[in-house]
Formats: structure tokens, sequence, C-alpha cells
């Protein structure tokens, strides 16, 4: 198994150990070092069954460059020996571009099966990201170049039914083999609780109404329209205080445009996954304010089933599996790129007490018996033993 070592990785595998007749072996590439430390922590229990991949000296040149740099051949080597080591019945590839090519690869040579997963859009990440302005033709060229792998695969994983479909309409060869192992949560480690009381104090958020989210601060993740939103709901209602946790490649921006619209916000950083659930239980409004892009029509954010099984009330984009998990009274939708929408929202959602409750008891119930990782591992276990016959 090949992971991108994100939480959706460390609680499968983790499932599937639980489970039982599963024997993991995880195999975490170089480039994973790139993103720091606090990104690869060690999932507990699984010991001696995760390696890490150092990187060649040639990566650690062209890194110095161009950060995230992957020298393909040295990774194949490492796949290859892994499997020669462990004896590997499979390979279950969690990434799409080289890494996916690389597992195809291997897969092939030693004459065992390839299950590919698909958790997001790769090529519509990458072009919301950089390019910002719809470009259909060339995000079709960059899809296939990345998804190229999943010819080779005899199963295909997607991590939601929004992006399914979406796979389905872009390889309808995949047709036949592709399956929905979407998001789930552990009700043990994301559950309601009060706030930690010394936690909110060292951040300052007594006595305030926390607007949050957990999201990575990238720019279809649409933060910086919730920041726009805030300027003016703090001016109704100044008690509100935004915590914003975690980091990514707008955060940077993202302060500076709270300075200088004028919003009192707290940014945490990035913290260890461990502590995720205890900064989620300081908030009382959850906000998923996502942009409108392809990556974003397609996806199923683990983010919100998390904060689900806190007993979070959720403010969501209409996109997605967004209103599917929020359906039926588990959450409040808006329009997605719509600061006046949102604004709106907010603030009614900010003295309505009651209706945020309900929402909260509906989330979680929901949540803890819909949305759990021993089924994925369930699923997991039948698309195996399907490749293996």
């Amino acid at each position: 198994m090949i992971s991108g070592y994100t939480s959706r990785s460390r609680a499968l595998i983790a499932a599937q150990i639980g489970a039982g007749g599963f024997e993991p072996r995880v195999l975490v590439t170089s480039r994973q070092g790139s993103y720091g430390q606090a990104l690869i922590e060690p999932p507990e229990g699984l010991g001696d069954r995760v390696r890490l991949v150092s990187p060649s000296a040639r990566e650690n040149g062209l890194r110095r460059l161009r950060r995230f740099s992957m020298e393909t051949r040295h990774l194949e080597r490492a796949i290859e020996q892994m499997v020669i080591d462990h004896g590997a019945d499979l390979i279950h590839v969690h990434w799409s571009g080289g890494i996916g090519r690389v597992a195809a690869n291997v897969a092939a040579r030693v004459g065992i099966p390839l299950v590919a997963e698909v958790r997001f859009d790769l090529a519509g990440a990458i072009m919301s990201e950089t390019v910002r302005i719809p470009l259909p033709g060339l995000e079709r060229v960059l899809r296939r170049h990345f998804e190229g792998h999943l010819k080779q695969a005899q199963a295909v994983i997607a991590a939601s039914e929004s992006l399914a479909a979406f796979l389905r309409s872009e390889f309808p060869g995949l047709t036949d083999r592709l399956s929905v192992v979407p998001n789930g949560v552990n009700p043990e480690v994301f559950r309601p609780g009060p706030p930690d009381p010394q936690l909110r104090a060292s951040l300052g958020l007594e006595d305030k109404f926390v607007i949050g989210t957990t999201s990575n601060m990238l720019r279809y993740e649409g933060l910086d329209l919730l920041i726009k939103a805030l300027a003016e709901v703090q001016h109704q209602l100044p008690h509100v205080q935004p915590l914003f946790v975690g980091a990514g490649t707008q955060s940077g921006q993202l302060q500076n445009l709270a300075q200088r619209l004028g919003v009192r916000a707290t940014f945490t950083g990035l913290v260890p996954a461990a502590q995720v659930p205890a900064y989620l239980r300081l908030i009382h409004l959850f906000v998923v304010p996502r942009r409108d892009a392809t990556i974003t029509r397609h996806a199923g954010p683990i983010k919100l089933v998390e904060a689900m099984a806190c007993g979070l009330a959720v403010l969501g984009s209409r996109l997605g599996d967004i209103g599917t998990l929020l359906a039926d009274g588990r959450g409040a939708l808006v329009e997605p790129e719509s600061v006046p929408a949102l604004t709106s929202a907010l603030a009614t959602l900010c003295e309505q007490s009651e209706t945020r409750r309900e929402m909260g008891r509906r989330a979680y119930q929901y949540a803890v018996s819909e949305l759990n990782w021993e089924k994925a591992a369930q699923i997991h276990r039948r698309i195996y033993e399907q490749v293996l016959t």
C-alpha cells in the first residue's frame, strides 16, 4: 500500500487492522517530507508496518529548485522492494500522477493486482491554485495525464459519490471497476464534549462566539470569502471571533486580508492531527465556504464529517457532497462565492442557538450511524477479494 498519509489513510489502515484479515504495509513517499514533519506522524498501532522512502541525492538537489520534485525511478525501486520483502498480494495506491504511474508499473511487472484510489480531482486542484481561470481543455489534458494509471487498475475507488459520478463521465471505461468508499470518522476520537478551558483561554476565545474551520488554506476553500463576510458580521455582532485551524499556501494572504479589513481572527497555524478534536470543541458554528471549482464540485470534505461527529452546527457551500451530508436539517447551505449570502447566513445562525443545537444533534446522529471507517474496511475487503480472484 502506498499512502499519502492523510487522516483518511491513517483511519482506513487502522480500520483494516481492527477488522482482521488484512495485513497492510504502508510506503510513504519521500515527497511527503516536503510538507513538514507534523503531517507524517506515524499512526498509532502501525509500528513497523510503515516505511518512509528516504529522498535520493538527485531529489535533494531538485528540491532546492522545486519543492515537491520526486525521482520516480527511486520510488519505483522502493515499491518493488517492499512488495518483495512482504510478499504483497496487491498494491493499493492512494495518489495520482507520478506516484500512481510507478505503482502501476510495479504491479504489472511483478504480476499482482493494482487498486487505485482517487480522493479528489488533482487536475482541478492544480488549476484552481495556479491558473485560477476556467480552462476546461487544459484541465482535461492534465486529468488524462494524472489519472492515466487508472486504466491499468483492476479496481478503482472514489472517495465520494459525486467524485465517482465525475470519474464515470470523464473515464467511461472505469464504470465496471469503480467503487465508492466515502469518508468516515472515528466516533471515539471525534465526539461532542465541553471545550478545554485552558485551550480556549490560550487562544483568547473566552466569552466569544466562535466561527471556525479546519480547512487547508488553499484558494478553492474560499476562506477569503469567509473573512470578507466576517468583516460585516463582526460589525453587527462584536462578540463573534473566527478561528482558523491549519495552514496552507494562502495562510499569509488570509492573515493580511483579515488585518486589512479589521477582522479580529485567531490563526493557529498547523496543529497535530491528534489535537484537532479539541479545537473543534471550541467552535459554535463550523463553516465550509468553498469556491465553485471542478475539485469542489466533485468532493466530500473529510473535515465536514469530523465536525458533524463532534455535534457542530455547520454552514457550507452548496457543492459536491456537502448538500447530501447536510440534508434533512443536518446543516445549512449557501450558494458558493456569494459574500452577501454567506454574511446573512452567518449572522442569522449566530443568533439562533436552538437551530444550531438541532443541526448539531442531527449531524452527530448521522455521522456515527452512517459514516464510519469500519464500513469502509468492509468495502475494501470486498474489493480486494474481487481483484484477487
